[in-house]
Parts: C-alpha cells; sequence; structure tokens
C-alpha cells in the first residue's frame, strides 16, 4: 500500500468518488510511463482525458493498454510545439483542469504556459512544489523548489512559499509551517540566502494563517528531538511541513535523496499557472506520474 496515496486520498476523502472526476490535457501522449498513470486513472473513474500526439502512433501504444474509449479523446498534433499550444489551448477554453507533460521538453511546454498573450500564467512566478511521504514520520512534506527556479531572490521567494501553501492547504494541513532551509538556525553573513530568509521569516511574524522560520536546519525543521537538545525556541520544532530549499541543486538533491534512500514516494506539479501542471522527471515511475495526477486532483478540488 501507498502511503503518498493513502494520505493524499485521507486528507481529501471525496476525491474517492467519480462525481469529482477531472479533465487532463495530457501533451505528447505516446508514451508508456504516461498511458500506464493515464490507464489507472481512468480505470478509477478519475478523469477525462485530452491525449494530444500523433493520432497513427498513439494508436498503436493504446492497442496495448486497456482504456475505456469513453473516457478520452485524441487530438491528432504531432509536432511538439503545436501540441504545446493546444493544450494550453483548451485550458483558456475552460475543456481542461491540468495538464500532464509527455514525451516532450519541459520547456516547450512551459513557453506556451507563460506565453504573455496566450498562456495561463497566474501568478508572477511558477514554482514546483514536490509533495513526498516521510514514512519515519509517518506524514507528508512539500519540498519547493527543486525543480524549476534555480535560485529565488526575496521576491519569487514570497511567491514559492505561497504556492506551496496553496497545495498543503488543499491537502488540509494546518498550522502551515514553513522552514527556510539553511546549514544551521543563525544568520551567516558570507551566505546570502541566510541573510534573506532572515529577512522573509521577519516578514511573516505577524501573519496567523501560516508560521515562517528561517534560516533553519534540517534536522530542526525535521526532528523533534534535535529541536529540544538544541533548545530552538521558535514554533518550528521538528514539525515542519513546508521545506523551502535556497536553491534548485539542495531541492533537487533533498527530494531524491529521499525517494532513492529513504523509502519517500513523491507526487510533484508546478504552480502558478490557472491549474496545475504536471512536469515530473525523464526517469519518473508511473506511480509517481499517477500520485501527481492524484495530487493535481487534490489542489483542483480546492478551488
Amino acid at each position: 500500500m501507498s502511503l503518498l496515496i493513502d494520505k493524499l486520498l485521507e486528507a481529501r476523502p471525496e476525491i474517492k468518488t467519480a462525481t469529482t472526476r477531472m479533465n487532463l490535457v495530457v501533451v505528447k501522449a505516446a508514451d508508456d510511463e504516461v498511458l500506464s498513470s493515464v490507464e489507472k486513472a481512468i480505470a478509477e473513474k478519475r478523469i477525462y482525458a485530452y491525449l494530444i500526439d500523433d493520432e497513427k502512433a498513439l494508436k498503436e501504444k493504446l492497442s496495448h493498454y486497456d482504456i475505456d474509449d469513453s473516457a478520452f479523446e485524441i487530438i491528432n498534433i504531432a509536432d511538439e510545439q503545436a501540441a504545446s499550444f493546444k493544450a494550453v489551448e483548451l485550458i483558456r477554453q475552460g475543456k481542461g483542469d491540468a495538464i500532464l507533460k509527455g514525451h516532450l521538453p519541459t520547456g516547450k511546454l512551459l513557453k506556451e504556459v507563460v506565453n504573455r498573450d496566450t498562456g495561463i500564467k497566474k501568478a508572477e512566478t511558477l514554482s514546483h512544489v514536490a509533495v513526498l511521504s516521510m514514512p519515519s514520520l509517518n506524514q507528508l512534506i512539500a519540498v519547493t523548489d527543486g525543480g524549476l527556479i534555480l535560485q529565488a531572490d526575496k521576491d519569487n521567494l514570497k511567491v514559492i512559499i505561497k504556492n506551496a501553501q496553496t497545495v498543503m492547504s488543499a491537502l488540509k494541513v494546518s498550522p502551515i509551517k514553513v522552514s527556510l532551509l539553511s546549514a544551521a538556525e543563525n544568520v551567516i553573513p558570507k551566505l546570502p540566502s541566510s541573510v534573506m530568509e532572515d529577512e522573509i521569516a521577519k516578514e511573516y511574524q505577524e501573519q496567523k494563517d501560516i508560521i515562517v522560520e528561517g534560516p533553519l536546519s534540517i534536522d530542526l525543521s525535521l526532528s523533534q528531538e534535535s529541536a529540544k537538545e538544541k533548545g530552538y525556541e521558535g514554533r518550528i520544532q521538528g514539525d515542519a511541513n513546508i521545506l523551502v530549499a535556497p536553491d534548485i541543486v539542495t531541492g533537487n538533491v533533498f527530494s531524491k535523496s529521499l525517494t532513492l534512500f529513504g523509502g519517500s514516494e513523491m507526487a510533484g506539479i508546478i504552480m502558478g499557472a490557472q491549474v496545475p501542471v504536471i512536469i515530473t522527471s525523464r526517469s519518473s515511475s508511473f506511480e509517481e506520474k499517477y500520485a501527481s495526477i492524484l495530487l493535481a486532483q487534490v489542489v483542483m478540488s480546492d478551488k
């Protein structure tokens, strides 16, 4: 049994029902891992799918899957850029609730998402939010941004926090506790990210719907024993549920380390557009793609 999927469904039990079916737009869908995740989601009556790709190639792939013909529509567009444009157009037309990237470069899809004239960008900054199961803690945590923003400045760091807060709020996590990760819990003048994190944390001190602290080390963020032993006096006592990385390397390495060596499972979506955009790693399993579809459904059900 998947701890990640159990926790997602536990948070929003209403999405178990067919009445909450989501319209999923799949760009360049002729990919086995993508179609496996779509097959599972359709079998559970979670989605109706718009499958965009070369029709001949897609039909050949689909012949190996048991997918209800009434639960999807094929849109015959082979070109990657044109397929990306069509996916975004379907969202603008109100026909889609989320986008799933298939077999194409991420940049081509995001180019259409952020297009000033025809795109669907809503926030000032798009950011990737990874939700991971933590077997040792029996909980979910969000890690951001390990997939999109190379190094946040002060302005887009606030948007990164807001995007992650939206995801965890949809998962009914309360209170939201955000740790701004660093090497230690004190400001290091020669480490610019720790200086910025301290400034950001001070700006959130008066907010009641979210707790933001930083700079903060990973042990104080996730280990109650460490927080107690070190005498940390903040409101986060090893119980953070959102970890904000200072750069993409930290976020990416931490997330993948948890999945590769820590027994964690991951679902990831890009936030900041009108709908969630599911962009998983090329090495991601169909289980991760399916969990990401489920996470997108959770987020959309909260709108």
